[in-house]
């Protein structure tokens, strides 16, 4: 969070609207495996969100809030894990 001072705060969820702004650092894990870990900005990608649930996901930051949508590719996406 933006106090040094504040006390760690581990947020866990299936949905990235549900992230809010302050946070600085992510874990995604897919069937109990390590997708990618470390800065927020680094590791909240679509195709790191693609991997994790095994299809295709659009991600957009809006007024730094996060929304994911599945994509309606007709290529079916491969887990790279």
């Amino acid at each position: 969070a933006a106090d040094p001072d504040a006390p760690a705060l581990a947020l866990v969820t299936h949905h990235v609207e549900e992230i809010p702004p302050g946070f600085s650092h992510c874990l995604i894990l897919s069937e109990g495996k390590v997708v990618d870990s470390g800065l927020l900005t680094d590791v909240l990608t679509a195709e790191n969100l693609s991997t994790a649930f095994g299809q295709s996901i659009a991600l957009d930051v809006i007024d730094g809030r996060y929304f994911a949508r599945r994509t309606r590719s007709r290529a079916a996406h491969r887990r790279r894990m």
